[in-house]
C-alpha cells in the first residue's frame, strides 16, 4: 500500500514539473518574440480590444510590450496557482 501512495505523489510532483517547464518555455518564446514583429496577428474584434486594454494588462501586468502576451501569461500563471491550491489541498484533506 505504501509503494501506491508514493508512486501517486511522485506522479504529482512529476505532473508539476511538467506544467512548471512548460511555463518557463512560453515564457523565453515570449520574452524572444516580444518586439520582433513575429508576434502573432490576432484579429481586431470588440471583445479580444477590450480584454486587452483592460487597465490590468496596460499598467499593472505588464511584463511585454505585445498585450496578447501578457494576457497569455495571465491566465496561466492563474491556472498554475489553482492546479497547485488544488494540489495542496487534496494533501491536506485527503483522509487516509
Amino acid at each position: 500500500m505504501e509503494g501506491k501512495v508514493g508512486a501517486q505523489k511522485r506522479g504529482k510532483f512529476k505532473s508539476l514539473l511538467i506544467i512548471l517547464g512548460i511555463f518557463v518555455l512560453v515564457q523565453f518564446i515570449f520574452i524572444f518574440l516580444d518586439g520582433t514583429g513575429w508576434e502573432p496577428n490576432i484579429r481586431d474584434g470588440n471583445l479580444i480590444n477590450h480584454i486587452l486594454s483592460v487597465k490590468l494588462f496596460t499598467e499593472y501586468f505588464h511584463f511585454y510590450s505585445y498585450p496578447f502576451f501578457n494576457f497569455v501569461t495571465f491566465i496561466f500563471l492563474i491556472a498554475i496557482i489553482l492546479y497547485f491550491l488544488t494540489s495542496f489541498l487534496l494533501i491536506l484533506f485527503k483522509r487516509s
